[in-house]
């Protein structure tokens, strides 16, 4: 049986999930495995047979450039189909890796498939969620271009505490991350020491505490409009801002 809290948590900001769809998605065969940071779940270049559910943790999309350089194309929080949008592909193009320990469930293709034809309001959901997928990497594109530093570490955080919030994982408006700062400068193409005086100069605000791969937005709203982020991508029915 899948553990799909997280995953049901996020499909139901977006639309309305039956007892009996929420079942179909529980009763999922899935195989179960833990993992530690920087263990490559999916590997470039590789054949897909299936997808997989990240249950707990994060984890990252990366592609090396000249054997050596790494630069992150997408992060992964619980309720994230990893990799959903290969499912029809020949070969894999990027890494998956973990960021910090991690659960992930993998789901046969062939039971992929049977939900995409005997259940059509969850095949939608998964397509909405590829969708949405590529949405936030175009996102991350024009943000690249559009915002100075400070401001782009301030989306990124934005973006992230928003869609833990969706699964249930912010608490007091603060949320893990097992990714440090190095991996917001690979996540963001900068160097370390510009992410780190970029979250000084965040702190310095009053927008931001990190302390021991916890992140508060002690301001979420102001940390917002700072960093011109605007959920409307993320196809929430309920972003955070717009809640009591």
């Amino acid at each position: 049986m899948a553990n799909t809290l997280r995953l049901e948590a996020s499909m139901s900001r977006r639309a309305d999930l039956s007892a009996a769809e929420r079942a179909v998605l529980r009763d999922l065969p899935v195989e179960r495995t833990v993992y530690a940071h920087g263990d490559r779940i999916v590997a470039e270049g590789v054949a897909p047979d299936g997808s997989c559910l990240l249950v707990d943790g994060m984890a990252m999309r990366s592609h090396r450039i000249g054997g050596s350089e790494r630069v992150i194309s997408a992060l992964h929080v619980p309720g994230d189909f990893i990799d959903l949008h290969s499912f029809l592909l020949q070969h894999i193009d990027h890494d998956i890796l973990a960021v910090g320990p991690c659960t992930v469930e993998f789901v046969a293709a062939a039971d992929l498939e049977a939900i995409t034809q005997d259940h059509p309001h969850l095949a939608r959901l998964l397509w909405l969620d590829t969708l949405i997928d590529a949405k936030m990497h175009r996102v991350w594109v024009t943000t690249r271009a559009a915002l100075r530093g400070t401001e782009r570490v301030g989306h990124l955080l934005c973006e992230l505490h928003a869609r833990m919030h969706a699964v249930g994982l912010v608490f007091a408006d603060g949320f893990a991350i097992p990714l440090d700062q190095r991996g917001i400068a690979e996540a963001l193409g900068y160097s370390v020491v510009h992410v780190n005086h970029a979250v000084r100069d965040l702190r310095a605000e009053g927008l931001l505490e990190w302390e021991r791969g916890h992140v508060r937005l002690p301001d979420p709203s102001r940390l917002r409009s700072y960093s011109g982020f605007d959920p409307a991508y993320l196809e929430l029915r309920q972003p955070p801002d717009r809640e009591p």
